[in-house]
């Protein structure tokens, strides 16, 4: 057990297994203009990333584990661990982002997520991580320019709140191919850095010739 922001967290049992299982495995017109905010309106993309507390490397490069506010849920009781498939992209790969964001309070709280059919209904069960995500991230590159999703047009799902309960977890999936916002083509051989909700969350990638 250690102390965390003011909450007991078990780490090695609880997140040890999920950091295993991550790495082995009506619509509306939205302008995306900042990449982390995405699929959020300002108010809410801003609060997305407050508070969130610098995220370990848990024992590999492909993981980093952390507090975050998600939404209405509170950095101080919120801990998101992210995957990806990989640190090195050979040209026309395709990589993989997955996340999983835990409760740790013993009350619930809110979050935004696509319906699972027309609205109002329920919000999807399986999660996004993207533009149209409950979860955004962006590419960036040299001289912190960004190249994905840069500033375009998205068409997303209708979003409702959803509830988190009391020590519960959902989880979520995101993939890049490597392309460039509004195009066929993809990015040039180089490095890069994936950045999942914050910088805390962030993942130097380097794209290599096949």
């Amino acid at each position: 057990m250690r102390q965390a922001c003011g909450v007991r967290v078990a780490r090695s049992s609880w997140w040890g297994s999920l950091v295993k299982a991550s790495v082995v495995g009506g619509a509306a017109a939205v302008l995306v203009t900042s990449p982390l905010l995405a699929g959020a309106p300002p108010a809410a993309a801003a609060k997305a990333t407050r508070g969130a507390h610098p995220a370990r490397t848990s024992g590999t490069t492909l993981t980093r584990i952390g507090h975050v506010t998600f939404w209405e849920c509170p950095a101080s009781t919120t801990e998101m661990l992210v995957a990806v498939s990989t640190v090195t992209l050979h040209r026309g790969a395709t990589l993989d982002i997955s996340f999983t964001v835990r409760n740790m309070s013993s009350k619930p709280c809110s979050y935004t997520a696509p319906y699972a059919s027309a609205a109002p209904g329920p919000t999807a069960s399986t999660l996004q991580a993207g533009p149209c995500g409950s979860v955004g991230f962006e590419v960036v590159g040299p001289n912190h320019k960004n190249v994905w999703p840069g500033t375009q047009v998205v068409n997303c799902p209708a979003l409702g709140f959803a509830q988190l309960a009391p020590n519960a977890t959902i989880s979520g999936t995101g993939t890049w191919d490597q392309t460039k916002p509004n195009s066929t083509s993809r990015v040039p051989t180089g490095r890069y850095t994936l950045v999942v909700t914050s910088t805390h969350f962030s993942f130097p990638l380097r794209v290599v010739s096949p």
